[in-house]
Protein backbone atom coordinates (compact mmCIF):
# COMPACT_ATOMS: atom_id res chain seq x y z
CA UNK A 1 0.00 0.00 0.00
CA UNK A 2 1.61 3.28 -0.94
CA UNK A 3 1.42 6.06 0.99
CA UNK A 4 -0.31 9.72 -0.24
CA UNK A 5 1.82 13.07 -0.50
CA UNK A 6 -0.56 14.45 2.15
CA UNK A 7 0.25 10.86 4.58
CA UNK A 8 3.83 11.25 3.89
CA UNK A 9 4.21 14.74 5.09
CA UNK A 10 2.04 13.78 8.46
CA UNK A 11 4.48 10.92 9.03
CA UNK A 12 7.40 13.41 8.71
CA UNK A 13 5.98 16.02 11.06
CA UNK A 14 5.28 13.47 13.80
CA UNK A 15 8.78 12.43 13.18
CA UNK A 16 9.81 15.45 13.87
CA UNK A 17 7.68 16.16 16.93
CA UNK A 18 8.67 12.51 18.64
CA UNK A 19 12.57 13.54 17.63
CA UNK A 20 11.93 17.18 19.36
CA UNK A 21 10.31 15.74 22.16
CA UNK A 22 12.48 13.25 22.72
CA UNK A 23 15.35 16.11 22.68
CA UNK A 24 13.85 18.13 25.13
CA UNK A 25 13.51 15.30 27.50
CA UNK A 26 16.73 14.59 27.12
CA UNK A 27 17.59 18.30 27.83
CA UNK A 28 15.62 18.45 30.92
CA UNK A 29 17.17 15.10 32.42
CA UNK A 30 21.14 16.71 31.74
CA UNK A 31 20.44 20.03 33.02
CA UNK A 32 18.84 17.81 35.96
CA UNK A 33 21.88 15.65 36.21
CA UNK A 34 23.93 18.65 35.92
CA UNK A 35 22.34 20.59 38.60
CA UNK A 36 22.83 17.72 41.25
CA UNK A 37 26.67 17.14 39.81
CA UNK A 38 27.33 20.61 40.26
CA UNK A 39 25.46 21.47 43.86
CA UNK A 40 27.62 18.06 44.43
CA UNK A 41 30.46 20.17 43.22
CA UNK A 42 29.81 23.02 45.90
CA UNK A 43 29.69 20.71 48.39
CA UNK A 44 33.30 18.63 48.32
CA UNK A 45 34.59 22.03 47.80
CA UNK A 46 32.97 23.52 50.68
CA UNK A 47 34.37 20.11 52.40
CA UNK A 48 37.73 20.63 50.53
CA UNK A 49 37.52 24.40 52.34
CA UNK A 50 36.98 22.63 55.52
CA UNK A 51 39.72 19.84 55.08
CA UNK A 52 42.30 22.91 54.42
CA UNK A 53 41.20 24.81 57.22
CA UNK A 54 41.90 21.31 59.53
CA UNK A 55 44.91 21.50 57.89
CA UNK A 56 46.56 24.54 59.10
CA UNK A 57 45.71 23.69 62.80
CA UNK A 58 47.31 20.33 61.83
CA UNK A 59 50.20 22.36 60.29
CA UNK A 60 49.98 23.91 63.88
CA UNK A 61 50.20 20.73 66.13
CA UNK A 62 52.79 19.58 63.87
CA UNK A 63 55.43 22.56 64.17
CA UNK A 64 54.67 22.16 68.00
CA UNK A 65 55.67 18.40 68.06
CA UNK A 66 59.21 19.55 66.74
CA UNK A 67 59.51 21.78 68.96
CA UNK A 68 58.66 18.74 71.75
CA UNK A 69 61.05 16.68 69.86
CA UNK A 70 63.64 18.89 70.05
CA UNK A 71 63.50 19.23 73.92
CA UNK A 72 63.39 15.84 73.37
CA UNK A 73 66.41 15.10 71.86
CA UNK A 74 68.84 17.31 73.74
CA UNK A 75 67.33 15.89 77.14
CA UNK A 76 68.62 12.22 75.27
CA UNK A 77 72.06 14.16 74.53
CA UNK A 78 72.20 15.37 78.13
CA UNK A 79 71.55 12.17 79.44
CA UNK A 80 74.17 10.26 77.61
CA UNK A 81 76.81 13.07 78.36
CA UNK A 82 75.58 12.45 82.20
CA UNK A 83 76.01 8.26 81.96
CA UNK A 84 79.48 8.77 79.68
CA UNK A 85 80.75 10.68 83.06
CA UNK A 86 79.53 8.37 85.16
CA UNK A 87 81.45 5.48 83.32
CA UNK A 88 84.33 6.94 83.35
CA UNK A 89 84.01 8.13 87.66
CA UNK A 90 83.68 4.84 87.98
CA UNK A 91 86.40 3.00 85.55
CA UNK A 92 88.61 5.74 87.64
CA UNK A 93 86.89 4.03 90.82
CA UNK A 94 87.96 0.73 89.78
CA UNK A 95 91.24 1.16 89.21
CA UNK A 96 91.74 3.17 92.57
CA UNK A 97 90.52 0.30 94.11
CA UNK A 98 92.94 -2.19 92.43
CA UNK A 99 95.48 -0.15 93.37
CA UNK A 100 94.77 -0.60 97.17
CA UNK A 101 94.32 -3.89 97.28
CA UNK A 102 97.42 -4.50 95.82
CA UNK A 103 99.29 -2.83 98.43
CA UNK A 104 96.56 -4.01 101.39
CA UNK A 105 98.22 -7.63 99.98
CA UNK A 106 101.33 -6.42 100.34
CA UNK A 107 101.70 -5.40 103.84
CA UNK A 108 99.27 -8.03 104.96
CA UNK A 109 101.74 -10.76 103.70
CA UNK A 110 104.98 -8.69 104.91
CA UNK A 111 102.86 -8.59 108.80
CA UNK A 112 102.07 -11.53 108.70
CA UNK A 113 106.01 -13.14 107.85
CA UNK A 114 107.08 -10.64 110.92
CA UNK A 115 104.30 -11.77 113.25
CA UNK A 116 104.98 -15.75 112.36
CA UNK A 117 108.65 -15.01 113.95
CA UNK A 118 107.90 -13.20 116.31
CA UNK A 119 105.44 -15.92 117.56
CA UNK A 120 108.23 -18.62 117.02
CA UNK A 121 110.82 -16.44 119.17
CA UNK A 122 107.68 -16.25 122.00
CA UNK A 123 107.10 -19.54 122.09
CA UNK A 124 110.81 -20.94 122.28
CA UNK A 125 112.97 -18.14 123.34
CA UNK A 126 115.88 -20.74 124.39
CA UNK A 127 116.16 -23.06 121.57
CA UNK A 128 116.14 -19.69 119.30
CA UNK A 129 118.47 -18.00 121.03
CA UNK A 130 121.11 -21.23 121.64
CA UNK A 131 120.41 -21.73 117.73
CA UNK A 132 121.81 -18.27 117.10
CA UNK A 133 125.62 -17.46 116.68
CA UNK A 134 125.76 -14.02 119.18
CA UNK A 135 127.15 -13.28 122.05
CA UNK A 136 125.78 -12.44 125.39
CA UNK A 137 126.00 -8.44 124.82
CA UNK A 138 124.52 -9.03 120.92
CA UNK A 139 121.29 -11.62 122.41
CA UNK A 140 120.69 -8.66 124.69
CA UNK A 141 120.49 -5.84 121.95
CA UNK A 142 118.33 -8.30 119.23
CA UNK A 143 116.13 -8.87 122.35
CA UNK A 144 115.81 -4.72 123.04
CA UNK A 145 115.21 -4.56 119.56
CA UNK A 146 112.67 -6.79 119.07
CA UNK A 147 110.47 -4.98 122.43
CA UNK A 148 110.89 -1.87 120.53
CA UNK A 149 109.66 -3.16 117.19
CA UNK A 150 106.32 -4.34 118.99
CA UNK A 151 104.81 -1.20 119.25
CA UNK A 152 105.78 -0.29 115.77
CA UNK A 153 104.24 -3.42 114.93
CA UNK A 154 100.85 -2.64 116.46
CA UNK A 155 101.03 0.43 114.07
CA UNK A 156 101.35 -0.89 111.26
CA UNK A 157 98.55 -3.51 111.62
CA UNK A 158 96.04 -0.31 112.90
CA UNK A 159 97.15 1.36 109.52
CA UNK A 160 96.34 -1.81 107.03
CA UNK A 161 93.02 -2.00 109.68
CA UNK A 162 92.23 1.63 108.25
CA UNK A 163 93.35 0.61 104.53
CA UNK A 164 91.24 -2.52 104.81
CA UNK A 165 88.06 -0.07 106.31
CA UNK A 166 89.20 2.50 103.21
CA UNK A 167 89.14 -0.51 100.82
CA UNK A 168 85.43 -1.30 101.90
CA UNK A 169 84.05 2.03 101.73
CA UNK A 170 85.45 2.48 97.85
CA UNK A 171 83.60 -0.60 97.41
CA UNK A 172 80.11 0.18 98.12
CA UNK A 173 81.19 3.80 95.92
CA UNK A 174 81.87 1.91 93.25
CA UNK A 175 78.14 -0.48 94.05
CA UNK A 176 76.33 2.97 94.28
CA UNK A 177 77.97 4.39 91.16
CA UNK A 178 77.03 0.78 89.02
CA UNK A 179 73.55 1.42 90.60
CA UNK A 180 73.16 5.17 89.53
CA UNK A 181 74.78 4.53 85.91
CA UNK A 182 71.86 1.26 85.39
CA UNK A 183 69.48 3.75 86.85
CA UNK A 184 70.69 6.68 84.16
CA UNK A 185 70.55 3.96 81.69
CA UNK A 186 66.60 3.06 82.44
CA UNK A 187 66.29 6.99 82.26
CA UNK A 188 67.44 7.21 78.75
CA UNK A 189 65.56 4.44 77.72
CA UNK A 190 62.11 5.90 78.62
CA UNK A 191 63.58 9.36 76.72
CA UNK A 192 63.93 7.35 73.99
CA UNK A 193 60.34 5.56 74.06
CA UNK A 194 59.35 9.67 74.09
CA UNK A 195 61.04 10.55 71.22
CA UNK A 196 59.80 7.75 69.33
CA UNK A 197 56.38 8.63 69.69
CA UNK A 198 56.27 11.70 69.09
CA UNK A 199 57.89 10.73 66.07
CA UNK A 200 55.19 8.36 65.50
CA UNK A 201 52.50 11.00 66.48
CA UNK A 202 53.71 13.42 63.98
CA UNK A 203 54.33 10.98 60.95
CA UNK A 204 50.46 9.51 61.79
CA UNK A 205 49.17 13.48 61.31
CA UNK A 206 50.96 14.11 58.56
CA UNK A 207 49.72 10.73 56.92
CA UNK A 208 46.04 11.29 57.97
CA UNK A 209 45.81 15.02 56.46
CA UNK A 210 47.44 13.65 53.23
CA UNK A 211 45.63 10.98 52.79
CA UNK A 212 41.89 12.73 53.28
CA UNK A 213 43.12 16.13 50.72
CA UNK A 214 44.09 13.80 48.54
CA UNK A 215 41.31 12.01 48.50
CA UNK A 216 38.99 15.34 48.61
CA UNK A 217 40.68 16.29 45.35
CA UNK A 218 40.29 13.26 43.46
CA UNK A 219 36.19 13.54 44.58
CA UNK A 220 36.67 17.05 43.35
CA UNK A 221 38.03 16.39 40.30
CA UNK A 222 36.09 13.89 39.16
CA UNK A 223 32.82 15.39 39.64
CA UNK A 224 33.74 18.65 37.64
CA UNK A 225 34.89 16.54 35.21
CA UNK A 226 31.51 15.00 34.86
CA UNK A 227 29.59 18.34 35.00
CA UNK A 228 32.25 19.49 32.41
CA UNK A 229 30.89 16.40 30.02
CA UNK A 230 27.39 17.44 30.68
CA UNK A 231 27.47 20.86 29.69
CA UNK A 232 29.24 20.10 26.60
CA UNK A 233 25.82 17.89 26.01
CA UNK A 234 23.95 20.40 26.62
CA UNK A 235 25.52 22.88 24.05
CA UNK A 236 24.95 20.08 21.35
CA UNK A 237 21.64 19.42 22.37
CA UNK A 238 20.42 23.38 22.69
CA UNK A 239 21.34 24.91 19.84
CA UNK A 240 18.77 27.63 20.51
CA UNK A 241 20.61 28.67 23.86
CA UNK A 242 23.77 28.40 22.12
CA UNK A 243 24.61 32.32 22.29
CA UNK A 244 23.72 32.47 26.19
CA UNK A 245 25.95 29.03 26.45
CA UNK A 246 28.82 31.38 24.92
CA UNK A 247 28.58 33.96 27.56
CA UNK A 248 28.50 31.91 29.89
CA UNK A 249 31.35 30.22 28.89
CA UNK A 250 33.28 33.96 28.48
CA UNK A 251 32.21 34.84 32.11
CA UNK A 252 33.17 31.35 33.20
CA UNK A 253 36.72 31.49 31.49
CA UNK A 254 37.05 35.51 32.90
CA UNK A 255 36.34 34.63 36.52
CA UNK A 256 39.05 31.65 35.75
CA UNK A 257 41.53 33.80 34.18
CA UNK A 258 40.78 36.14 37.38
CA UNK A 259 41.31 33.32 39.88
CA UNK A 260 44.86 32.13 37.69
CA UNK A 261 45.80 35.53 37.75
CA UNK A 262 44.99 35.50 41.54
CA UNK A 263 46.86 32.27 42.29
CA UNK A 264 50.05 33.59 40.43
CA UNK A 265 50.21 36.48 42.52
CA UNK A 266 49.60 34.21 45.71
CA UNK A 267 52.12 32.06 44.60
CA UNK A 268 54.41 34.99 43.56
CA UNK A 269 53.65 36.13 47.06
CA UNK A 270 54.33 32.91 48.53
CA UNK A 271 57.36 32.20 46.23
CA UNK A 272 58.89 35.99 48.05
CA UNK A 273 57.99 35.03 51.17
CA UNK A 274 59.83 31.65 50.69
CA UNK A 275 62.47 33.10 48.89
CA UNK A 276 62.76 36.02 51.90
CA UNK A 277 62.25 32.91 54.42
CA UNK A 278 65.36 31.32 52.96
CA UNK A 279 67.51 34.32 52.88
CA UNK A 280 66.47 35.24 56.50
CA UNK A 281 67.63 31.35 57.51
CA UNK A 282 70.56 31.82 55.71
CA UNK A 283 71.48 34.78 57.65
CA UNK A 284 70.43 33.58 60.54
CA UNK A 285 72.75 31.26 59.68
CA UNK A 286 75.85 32.81 59.57
CA UNK A 287 74.86 35.20 62.62
CA UNK A 288 74.88 31.80 64.38
CA UNK A 289 78.41 31.17 63.56
CA UNK A 290 80.45 29.80 66.39
CA UNK A 291 76.92 28.78 68.55
CA UNK A 292 75.58 25.92 66.88
CA UNK A 293 75.60 22.62 68.58
CA UNK A 294 77.19 19.64 67.82
CA UNK A 295 74.98 17.34 66.10
CA UNK A 296 75.81 14.47 68.34
CA UNK A 297 78.13 13.88 71.62
CA UNK A 298 80.83 12.38 71.68
CA UNK A 299 84.94 12.91 71.41
CA UNK A 300 86.34 14.74 68.01
CA UNK A 301 88.77 11.95 66.69
CA UNK A 302 89.43 13.53 63.37
CA UNK A 303 89.69 17.56 62.60
CA UNK A 304 89.39 19.24 59.43
CA UNK A 305 92.36 19.26 57.55
CA UNK A 306 93.84 16.00 58.96
CA UNK A 307 95.23 13.46 56.65
CA UNK A 308 92.94 10.01 57.01
CA UNK A 309 94.11 6.64 56.68
CA UNK A 310 93.69 6.63 52.80
CA UNK A 311 96.23 9.75 52.79
CA UNK A 312 93.72 12.38 52.15
CA UNK A 313 93.04 15.52 54.11
CA UNK A 314 89.50 15.60 55.61
CA UNK A 315 86.95 17.69 54.26
CA UNK A 316 85.00 17.44 58.14
CA UNK A 317 85.09 16.33 61.47
CA UNK A 318 84.82 12.38 62.71
CA UNK A 319 82.73 12.45 66.09
CA UNK A 320 83.07 8.94 68.13
CA UNK A 321 79.76 8.87 69.73
CA UNK A 322 77.89 6.65 72.62
CA UNK A 323 76.46 3.91 71.14
CA UNK A 324 72.79 4.61 69.51
CA UNK A 325 73.13 8.27 70.09
CA UNK A 326 70.83 10.86 69.26
CA UNK A 327 71.93 12.96 66.22
CA UNK A 328 70.09 16.40 65.49
CA UNK A 329 69.96 19.29 63.07
CA UNK A 330 72.37 21.85 63.82
CA UNK A 331 70.31 24.89 62.37
CA UNK A 332 67.05 25.17 60.76
CA UNK A 333 67.37 23.57 57.42
CA UNK A 334 65.34 21.74 54.25
CA UNK A 335 66.34 18.27 53.80
CA UNK A 336 67.57 18.30 50.51
CA UNK A 337 69.29 14.78 50.70
CA UNK A 338 68.05 11.54 52.91
CA UNK A 339 69.66 8.26 52.41
CA UNK A 340 72.76 5.86 51.34
CA UNK A 341 75.40 7.36 49.51
CA UNK A 342 78.78 5.77 48.18
CA UNK A 343 81.11 4.87 51.00
CA UNK A 344 79.07 7.33 53.22
CA UNK A 345 76.56 4.72 54.49
CA UNK A 346 73.34 6.50 55.37
CA UNK A 347 73.92 10.25 54.39
CA UNK A 348 71.86 13.73 55.39
CA UNK A 349 72.47 16.79 53.54
CA UNK A 350 70.28 20.16 54.82
CA UNK A 351 70.40 23.25 53.05
CA UNK A 352 70.52 25.96 55.85
CA UNK A 353 70.16 29.04 53.50
CA UNK A 354 72.86 31.45 51.05
CA UNK A 355 74.70 28.57 50.22
CA UNK A 356 75.70 26.59 53.48
CA UNK A 357 74.87 23.25 53.49
CA UNK A 358 75.30 20.66 56.33
CA UNK A 359 76.30 16.76 56.02
CA UNK A 360 76.27 14.37 58.35
CA UNK A 361 76.77 10.65 57.63
CA UNK A 362 77.08 7.30 59.25
CA UNK A 363 73.62 7.30 60.98
CA UNK A 364 71.75 4.00 61.57
CA UNK A 365 68.12 5.60 61.25
CA UNK A 366 66.97 8.32 59.56
CA UNK A 367 63.46 10.10 61.05
CA UNK A 368 63.47 12.71 57.99
CA UNK A 369 61.87 12.76 54.67
CA UNK A 370 62.90 14.41 51.42
CA UNK A 371 61.93 18.38 51.16
CA UNK A 372 61.12 18.65 55.43
CA UNK A 373 61.66 21.81 57.13
CA UNK A 374 63.90 21.54 60.37
CA UNK A 375 64.43 23.29 63.16
CA UNK A 376 67.75 23.37 65.00
CA UNK A 377 67.99 20.77 67.62
CA UNK A 378 65.21 18.90 65.87
CA UNK A 379 66.10 14.86 66.10
CA UNK A 380 66.91 13.57 62.67
CA UNK A 381 68.09 9.92 63.27
CA UNK A 382 70.30 7.82 65.72
CA UNK A 383 73.93 6.22 65.38
CA UNK A 384 74.64 2.24 65.02
CA UNK A 385 74.28 0.09 68.22
CA UNK A 386 78.07 -0.62 68.51
CA UNK A 387 80.65 1.10 70.88
CA UNK A 388 83.05 2.09 67.74
CA UNK A 389 80.14 4.51 66.16
CA UNK A 390 81.20 7.46 64.43
CA UNK A 391 79.33 10.33 62.99
CA UNK A 392 81.03 12.85 60.15
CA UNK A 393 79.78 16.09 59.75
CA UNK A 394 80.73 18.45 56.95
CA UNK A 395 79.66 22.19 56.24
CA UNK A 396 79.82 23.56 52.36
CA UNK A 397 79.79 27.03 51.59
CA UNK A 398 78.69 27.17 47.64
CA UNK A 399 79.31 23.82 47.67
CA UNK A 400 82.97 24.28 49.74
CA UNK A 401 84.07 22.48 52.66
CA UNK A 402 84.77 25.17 55.22
CA UNK A 403 86.11 24.17 58.72
CA UNK A 404 83.11 23.40 60.78
CA UNK A 405 84.66 23.89 64.19
CA UNK A 406 84.71 27.43 63.73
CA UNK A 407 80.76 27.14 63.49
CA UNK A 408 80.08 24.79 66.16
CA UNK A 409 79.99 25.85 69.66
CA UNK A 410 82.78 24.11 71.48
Amino acid sequence: MKLTTASKRIVCVLGIFLFSIKLLLAVEVSKSELARMEAQVAKENAENKKLQEQAEQVAKELKSLSRQMVKSAEQIQNTEDKISKMEDELKLLEEKLKREEDSFTREDENLIKTLSALENLALKPTESLFVQPLSPVEIIRSAMLLRETVPYLEQNAQRIRKKLEEIEKQKQQKEKQVKKIIAQKDILEKEHSQLKALMQKKSKLGNTLKVQKDASQKKVNRLAAQAQDLRDLLKKLEKERLEKERKEKEERLKAEEKRKKQEEKERAYLNKLKEEAIKEQGEGFIKAKGRLPMPARGQIITRYGEETAKGVSSKGIIVKTRSQAQVVAPFDGTVIFAGPFRGYGNLIIIDHGKGYLSLLAGLETMDIELGQLLLAGEPVGQMPENDDAKLYIEIRKDNHPINPLTWIQN
